[in-house]
């Protein structure tokens, strides 16, 4: 069996950059990075072939920031580059209109970009809980419960909205585009348990139709796939300040 796309060295300063098939969707992406999985999900789940160049992010190749906004992930389709996730994901979903992700309704489509809009604001208190700081142990658990209160606003309004719709997905019956959006999020949350033990950082057990909904997701090849562990998020988050990020770290 090949080996996944992704699965090659992230290029870092002084490095070329490699040729690619214009006919060809070459998508540039960090290996952790949640806004990159957008567009690997949107990919995967439409049975797009793609090819990936991985980008160290903390050492990134001159040619990379001059041709690009600098961050991941990057669409790169008949020599033109498309950034910002949300952006290249539609692209690439409109590349195949047969197996559209996105609603053929205008007003359903609208109402589930406003739902990836809504539940994006979960991203600000979910990074927060990783990076509390304080003077002692104490402010630190403090400002952690704080930024994880205001996290579960969003998962309760997340799991009211599965519960309106009695859908196993957001987009409904199949998986669809606003699920993919707010999916990468989500996968990384249990790491909370895992870098922070005893911190009671869970979602909530009544938050019935988000965990089924999370159940859903964990079974879509897509995210089986793609998709990682709580262990894994929390060992790469464990060293990504470091200046010597290793991003290659399961290819060693």
């Amino acid at each position: 069996m090949s080996s996944p796309a992704w699965n090659v060295p992230h290029l870092a300063a002084g490095a070329a950059e490699p040729e690619a098939d214009p006919d060809r969707v070459t998508v540039y992406n960090m290996r952790f990075c949640p806004f990159a999985e957008r567009t690997i999900l949107v990919l995967l789940t439409k049975n797009i072939p793609f090819n990936v160049v991985n980008i160290n992010l903390k050492k990134k190749p001159d040619w990379f920031v001059e041709k690009t906004w600098g961050t991941v992930s990057v669409v790169k389709y008949k020599g033109e580059y498309i950034m910002e996730s949300l952006v290249n994901s539609d692209f690439v979903d409109e590349l195949e209109p047969a197996t559209a992700l996105h609603p053929l309704d205008p007003l359903e489509k609208a109402k589930g970009r406003l739902l990836v809009e809504k539940f994006g604001k979960m991203r600000a208190p979910y990074y927060g809980v990783l990076l509390a700081k304080g003077d002692n142990t104490e402010e630190v658990t403090k400002k952690r419960l704080e930024m994880f209160n205001e996290l579960k606003k969003t998962l309760d309004c997340m799991d009211k909205e599965l519960k309106n719709k009695g859908s196993k997905f957001f987009s409904g019956d199949s998986v669809g585009m606003t699920d993919l959006m707010v999916w990468p999020w989500i996968e990384r949350l249990p790491c909370y348990n895992v870098l922070m033990p005893g911190a009671n950082l869970d979602i909530p057990a009544e938050l019935t139709s988000l965990l089924a909904w999370i159940k859903n997701m964990w079974e879509e090849p897509a995210v089986k796939a793609y998709g990682l562990d709580a262990e894994t998020h929390a060992k790469f988050y464990m060293q990504s300040s470091s200046d010597n990020c290793n991003y290659d770290m399961l290819l060693n």
